[in-house]
């Protein structure tokens, strides 16, 4: 009898929970472990958060498409995650042309265009929270879906991986130092900082913002393996916000959507409060991401990763220079002004992700090493698509990935670089009081 096939996935974050829960379900007698530098869900992953946003809108359809089949999954489809999903809805400030184009997508995917569209006047009065929003840098109307909302991130992150480990996945608590390779420059496993070796036939990376540099820790002298400009660490600032009882305080957010407004200085979103989960705190994030260049001595590069040293830096803390926690108070202002008032700032996160130009993700079979896979470059929307994407991630693996997925999401495509709220436009290392 054949051995069972065998992956090693690293990371356990949104694309390697996905992925260890959906290579059990598609082949029970596979050998699958999960390692991570942490227990899970870890509270340095991207996906470990107080909450994220699930939504569909979409400017393009292949994305629209696949947030359409997360959100059936978020509604009551997946058993698993379908608890932690709150439906709130979420408004946009947007411009005309978006509004169409969004729209247009629901036009040909649904036939049916779940969307409201609001004048900034009408939004103001709608959601009283927003009564002295400014709106700034190019707004031009909202949208509101009212079939939109949030999750509980750690929760729905934790759950996918115990549904996994209780389908037999075998989890570890370790850190990738190295990939391992054979003579033939296959990729036969990974080394851990504390010297252990595992080994697989299918070695997927799903590392997140720590990718690029592991891949160049992995072979310096070989610039063929290395992500060059394909992935890219970076974080954005979130913070959570105490929001006082009353009628400028909690009472103005009954019934306030998420609200997201990607224009400006401050491009931003805000999850409310208004649940057992949220109670009284409100998370803004400022959509300015950062990276953190460090100079990788053996490959003779520049390579943007997370403070090595990691902990306080990747999970909440009021450990933050005043020139980014600023960041968080101009966003609270462009939101709310005057209309809410005694909010007060409770703590802050970084919150790391590999970026790619295009932000199209990665998800590809490594070109330079037979065995060796790619799943990462959420670009800070990989999230929602926790219930599924694993589902695609195993097609890749087998060879099975739809031709237009293959392209867009291949390791070795044609970039053509993008400029949105989520490109990354700073280093940490500028920003005056930051330290690692």
């Amino acid at each position: 009898m054949a051995a069972p096939r065998s992956y090693l996935i690293v990371g356990a974050g949104c694309f390697g929970a996905s992925t260890a829960r959906a290579l059990k379900q598609t082949y029970p007698d596979a050998d699958v472990l999960l390692v991570d530098p942490a227990p899970f869900p870890d509270p340095a992953a991207a996906a470990h958060d107080f909450n994220k946003i699930i939504r569909a809108e979409y400017d393009d359809p292949a994305y629209m498409a696949l947030a359409l089949e997360a959100k059936e999954a978020w509604y009551g489809a997946d058993p698993v995650v379908s608890p932690f999903f709150h439906r709130s809805g979420a408004l946009w400030s947007v411009t005309d042309g978006r509004a169409h184009r969004l729209e247009d997508n629901y036009r040909r995917l649904l036939g049916r265009v779940p969307l409201e569209v609001l004048s900034l006047d009408d939004a103001r009065e709608r959601f009283p929270v927003l009564g002295s929003c400014k709106f700034e840098g190019g707004a031009e109307k909202c949208v509101l879906s009212p079939e939109a909302g949030w999750a509980e991130a750690a929760g729905a992150l934790g759950a996918v991986v115990k549904a996994a480990v209780d389908a037999g996945v075998r989890y570890e608590v370790a850190t990738v130092e190295k990939l391992q390779f054979d003579q033939d420059d296959t990729c036969t496993g990974v080394v851990t900082a504390d010297g252990r070796t595992f080994e697989a036939q299918h070695v997927v990376l799903c590392s997140g913002a720590y990718t690029p540099w592991l891949l160049a820790e992995s072979a310096p002298e070989r610039p063929i393996l290395h992500a060059g400009d394909r992935l890219k660490a970076a974080a954005v600032l979130m913070c959570v916000f105490k929001v006082p009882p009353g009628e400028k305080g909690l009472d103005k957010y009954k019934g306030a959507p998420v609200m997201v407004h990607p224009f400006g200085e401050f491009p931003a979103e805000c999850i409310p409060p208004g649940d057992s989960h949220t109670r009284d705190l409100a998370k803004c994030t400022h959509e300015f991401p950062y990276t953190h260049k460090t100079y990788h001595e053996p490959s003779k590069q520049d390579i943007s990763v997370p403070p090595l040293s990691k902990a306080e830096r990747m999970t909440w803390t009021t450990d933050l220079p005043d020139a980014l926690t600023a960041n968080s108070k101009s966003v609270w202002d462009m939101f709310f002004g005057g209309a809410v008032q005694g909010m007060k700032p409770e703590s802050y996160r970084l919150c790391w992700d590999s970026s790619t130009p295009d932000e199209d993700w990665i998800i590809s079979p490594h070109p330079a090493s037979k065995n060796l896979y790619i799943a990462a470059g959420g670009s800070f929307h990989g999230y929602k698509f926790l219930p599924i994407i694993g589902k695609y991630i195993v097609q890749m693996l087998d060879g099975k990935l739809s031709e237009e997925h293959s392209r867009k999401w291949a390791w070795d495509r044609d970039i053509t670089p993008i400029v949105t709220k989520y490109t990354p436009r700073g280093d940490l290392k500028d920003v005056v009081g930051y330290h690692d």
